[in-house]
Parts: C-alpha cells; structure tokens; sequence
C-alpha cells in the first residue's frame, strides 16, 4: 500500500492571451511538463476568485440590474481601449488601483521583481481595468509572465469583491494586462485579458491543480526570508516523512541530495514540489505515489504551521512533478489544497 495515490490532474482554464493570427504560443516554461492523466473531454472549469488571505473568494455570475454588462464575452481587448483608458477618476477606481497596486507588488516583492512598478487605468466605454508594465530594457520573458500573472490575479480578484459588494454600480469586470516597450509606446500590447465574474483560480469539482505557469514561477528563486526559511524545512520534512513510511513502502531512504526541490508561486498561494530524479527513484507508479503522499503531509503540515503563526502567510496549496526519463519532461503527480 502507498503513503497516496496518484492525483489525476485536470487541464484547468485561464485567463486568455491574446494571439495574433497565425502567430505561435510562446512558451515560458523553463522545463516542459505534461499532466499525468490529461485527456480530452474534460468540464469547461470555472475559476474562483482568490481573497487577500488566499483562500477562496467570491464567484460572481450574470445579476439583474447589474452595472457591469459584458459578462461572458470573450473578445480580445482592443488596442483603442489601452490608449483611450485614463487613471482613476472616483474614490471607488482610486480604491481599486491602489489595491491592485498594493496587490501586484507583494507578490512581485516575494521574487525581487518589484522594481516592474505597474500602471492601474481605467476604460468605462469597455468596463474593464487594465494593468501596464515596462518598459524595463533586458527583462528576462519569465519575469514578464510573472508579471503577467501577478497582474491578472490582482485586478481579477479586486474586481470580484467588487462586483459581489457592488455589482447596481460597479461596471468594471474585464482585465487586460499590457507591456510597454518605450516611454512612448502609443501601442502597448496586451499579454492577458479575462474577466472577474467567473472567479480567478481554476479548479476541478472543488480541487485546485497546479501546473506549468505555476511551477515556472515557483522555480524563480525566493527572495523572501520566509518562504526561504519553509522551503528548507520542508524539503528536509519531505525526506523525512518518506523514511518514516519505508518498512510500509518498500522504498530505499531518501537524503536530501536525491534531487527534491522546492518553490513557491504567489499568484496562486501555492507551494511546488520537484525533482528531475537523478537517481530514478520515481519511475514507477508506486514510488510517484509515495512520494505525493509525503509531498502532501509534509507540505501541508509546515504550511499549517506557518500560517498558524504569522497571519501574513499565504499559501495553502500544493503540487509535485517528477522528471519523466522517457519523455525528457516533468510530470505532476499530485496537487490540491491544505485543510487550515
């Protein structure tokens, strides 16, 4: 018997990225990485709207008499509408760019990215916030992403607290997310867009999954004292919780040179499990399986230590990959939510 079983991962749905025709996807991956049971057919996903806190915040559906009006739209935000946006103009849109703002810029802090300082503007015509960073000369394409996604999560999780407490005069319930290349870049182009009534974290009948802009993200090494400090408790932890099971599994004892890692992703509040497997300790199902089910009960008991003890702590989730040999990819085999 395994200390757990294989998670089966789902594709989850996300805020879009606006493509021109015919041009190709640009990958942000530093190692390409496949779901362990991804298969077509799946449930259109609903996303769900993280609070300050990180946990769940509110869905916002279609209302009657509501000021926002362009829900469930899909249309790609248009350049007029970067170009024609203005700063905040009321108390209320004063408000919300600050809390973006305030938002992006602690997550951006927790990988030393927040000299990408952004620009919160507004757009009533289109109902929607958009986002601006740059120009910043030499920024690596990760860094861009990350703020690509720190950028969506603020606005989106803002605007769905306020479409929930205000939705007869709140219009604003799109997000677009835009870079400059020059001071004077009339055309600044949009990296993501959606919008905040779905709710902005994907999940599965109830369950969170991690995957590859995560794990991109968490691989950026740390620079906050904390979660440095976690990452290492936790990485010992895992190596420990597997030795403990080892009369149970039938498996070798780990060390921590046996190639695990850790990371985490501010966006989604979600810490990231590795290993490129040096020593082709994971390869079979039931090793992959063992390892998940440490990965969760270490993880999830240091998360929940931390959190217990200093109230601006964030995460609660969690996933892990391993290195697949024969495909030269990682593989995640086990993510989800911790109970706090």
């Amino acid at each position: 018997m395994g200390v757990g079983d294989v998670l089966d991962h789902a594709m989850r749905r996300r805020p879009r990225r606006p493509e021109p025709p015919g041009a190709a996807r640009r990958s942000v991956r530093r190692h390409p990485l496949v779901h362990a049971d991804a298969r077509p057919g799946r449930a259109r996903l609903l996303r769900r709207a993280a609070a300050p806190s990180g946990r769940r915040g509110p869905s916002v559906g279609r209302r009657r008499n509501a000021a926002y009006t362009r829900a469930g739209e899909e249309t790609q935000p248009h350049p007029d509408e970067w170009r024609s946006s203005t700063t905040a103009d009321s108390p209320e849109e004063r408000d919300a760019a600050k809390t973006i703002r305030d938002r992006m810029l602690s997550m951006l802090a927790t990988k030393d990215m927040d000299f990408m300082q952004p620009t919160i503007t507004f757009n009533q015509r289109a109902q929607t916030v958009l986002v601006t960073g740059g120009p910043v000369s030499q920024l690596p394409e990760d860094h861009q992403d990350v703020f690509r996604r720190v950028g969506e999560m603020a606005a989106c999780s803002t605007l769905a607290h306020r479409l929930e407490n205000d939705p007869t005069t709140w219009p604003y319930g799109r997000f677009s997310v835009h870079w400059k290349t020059s001071d004077g870049d009339l055309g600044a182009a949009a990296l993501g867009f959606g919008e905040a009534t779905d709710g902005c974290v994907a999940e599965t009948a109830g369950q969170w999954h991690g995957d590859e802009f995560g794990m991109a993200t968490a691989e950026i090494p740390s620079s906050d004292k904390s979660e440095i400090r976690v990452a290492d408790a936790t990485v010992k932890a895992i190596v420990a919780t597997w030795n403990a099971h080892t009369a149970e599994t039938n498996e070798d004892a780990l060390t921590v040179n046996d190639g695990i890692s850790l990371g985490f992703d501010p966006v989604e509040s979600a810490a990231y499990v590795w290993t490129d497997d040096p020593n082709s300790r994971f390869a079979s199902r039931a090793s992959q399986s063992n390892l998940k089910g440490a990965v969760e009960a270490a993880v999830c008991r240091k998360l929940t230590d931390e959190f217990n003890s200093d109230k601006s702590w964030n995460y609660t989730r969690w996933a892990v990959a391993v290195h697949d040999a024969y495909t030269g990819t990682r593989q995640f085999v086990g993510s989800g939510t911790c109970t706090i």
